[in-house]
This record gives structure tokens, sequence and C-alpha cells, in this order.
């Protein structure tokens, strides 16, 4: 038998259908009407669903909803489902369920998370898009998804230059969903770059002796390949790298001299980079279980560097 923890496991939603008893209300709402651009909700129900959750689209007598809207209303709003909606919905989209669970995930802890445009938009529990301008862009996926790193690195730029962050849910195969958010950094240290005459701080001391990794011979030696051009930028912004094998990246990256503080990055090239969220999030997990920050770098015109850590909505 296995040691450890003997903490129950923590209980997974199930997200049945059917309206909960908990909080009806006394006069039973109607279900939402199809329209052409989406789903009608009437007054006054409209007027407290989008007052207080920002849910649906304002327009005449009511909102419209999306039908990842319409889910979470089902599950907290005790709004019905015409009979056989979901069943329509999944022959229509199979990944629909995951869309609505993602969905669900994201307005948690009252966030205020609008479809608009044909993006998810995340505005503060504090704020309303009555109020002002959201404050991040949220995507979904399904983990074993291939991801593209273009387009995660054009995608933070493009928000970046918004004022929004990029956040990302991330739906498994048990329905359940890892968030994480993405961001640019410029990694830079306090150490005085090496070069090929003087390089102090590169190497191992054993048997009276410094030991140089290949790595760093290839960079003294002026050997060009993608590894020495990353050593290269990285020990110009005065920073010290040191093998990653232990925590499954190329190095970990050092602002000060190894024996003042921990490395606070894990960098990891895009060629040794994973393909898809599952190996996404082994990589994230591992780097803050060690208090580091994952960063996968990224050479286009120049060096763009990805931060990926996990996120919790609401906080």
């Amino acid at each position: 038998m296995g040691g450890g923890r003997r903490s129950r496991p923590r209980e997974r939603p199930k997200r049945p259908l059917g309206l909960s008893e908990e909080g009806s209300p006394t006069k039973l709402n109607q279900p939402p009407e199809q329209r052409d651009d989406g789903w009608f909700i009437p007054e006054p129900i409209s007027n407290r669903l989008y007052q207080k959750s920002a849910l649906g689209k304002p327009i005449d007598g009511g909102i419209l909803l999306t039908a990842e809207e319409v889910m979470f209303c089902h599950w907290h709003r005790h709004v019905p489902l015409p009979e056989g909606w979901v069943d329509e919905r999944l022959a229509e989209d199979p990944n629909f369920a995951h869309k609505a669970v993602a969905f669900d995930v994201v307005r948690n802890a009252g966030e205020k998370v609008v479809p608009l445009d044909g993006r998810w938009l995340r505005w503060s529990r504090e704020s309303h898009p009555s109020m002002g301008g959201p404050v991040a862009a949220i995507r979904w996926a399904r983990a074993r998804e291939h991801l593209d790193m273009d387009d995660l690195l054009s995608w933070a730029k493009d928000l970046e230059h918004e004022g929004m962050m990029a956040e990302l849910a991330i739906v498994d195969d048990e329905m359940d969903v890892t968030m994480y958010r993405l961001s640019l950094i410029d990694p830079k240290g306090d150490l005085q770059p090496a070069t090929s005459e003087s390089h102090p701080l590169l190497g191992v001391e054993h048997l009276s002796r410094r030991f140089l990794r290949d790595d760093e011979l290839n960079w003294i030696n002026g050997v060009q390949n993608p590894v020495t051009e990353l050593f290269g930028e990285l020990n110009s912004r005065g920073l010290l790298m040191r093998p990653g094998f232990k925590f499954g990246c190329r190095w970990r990256v050092y602002s000060t001299p190894v024996d003042v503080d921990h490395a606070p990055w894990l960098m990891q090239m895009e060629m040794d980079a994973p393909s898809n969220w599952e190996g996404i999030c082994l990589s994230v997990r591992l780097a803050e279980g060690v208090n580091k920050g994952w960063v996968v770098a990224l050479p286009r015109d120049d060096w763009n560097f990805l931060l990926i850590r996990r996120h919790l909505p609401g906080r």
C-alpha cells in the first residue's frame, strides 16, 4: 500500500442538465428562443442577467446569448433549455461540451467574460462592459490539440498592444480545466557577460579544475548553431545558464551568480518545446513547483521570450 496524504480526493463537477431547486424563482423562466444571431431571452430576466453578470448582448426587449452563455445560464441562473437543445449543439459541434465547460470555469468567482466579435473578453468582478474596457482576452483549447507558437506569440503581442492579458483555458478529457496566462518578458541580469577570452562564471569546479559543457565550449569557439545563438543572446543580457536536465528544459537561467540566488526561469528552446498542451502543462507544473517561471525562447526577427504560467480565475 502507498503512503502519503489521506485527504479525500476533490469531487469533480458533473454539471448535469436540469434546473436545481435551490434558489429557484417563484415563476419559472422560459427557455431561450432561437434567433438568427443568437438565443433570445426577454425582459425582465434579461435585465438582471446583463446588469449583474454581463450576460448576453442587449437588444430591444431583451438580450441575445451565445450557446455557451445559454449553458452557463442553465447551470447557474435557472434558465431551462429547449427540448433536445444539447443534442442539437453537440451534433453541430462535437467540442461544444468542452467549450461550455471552459466558459463555465472562466466565469468562476464572478469574473465577467463576454463573447464579443468572436473573442471571449474578460472584465474584472468589480467592473462591467458598460463601465470600461476588458482586462484580458481568453482562448480555450483541448489538451491534446497541437499548439502553434507563432500564433501564440502573435496573439500575446497583439493583446499587449491593446493593454490586455492573454489567458487560456485548456480542457482535458476528464472535462477538467487548467488556466494559463501568457506574457512576453525581457529577461535581464546583473552579471558581467562572458567573452571567449574571459569567462570565470562558466563551467563547474571539480577535481581542482573547471569543466566546461559542450554548449559553453561551442559558444567560446564561435560555433554557429541555434543553441550557441540563444546562449550568446542570454549572455549578452547579463544572464548565466546552467543545465536544466533535472527540470526538463534546456537551461536554468540565473540573473545573479549561482551561489547568490535561485534561478528565476527555466528556459526551453522552441525546437525542444512541447507540441501540445499536455506537454506545456507538465513543463509549467514542474517549473512552478520549484518557484520558477517556464519560458520558451522564440527566434524571429529578434528574440522573443514567452512566459507561460498557471492562472486561477478570480485571483
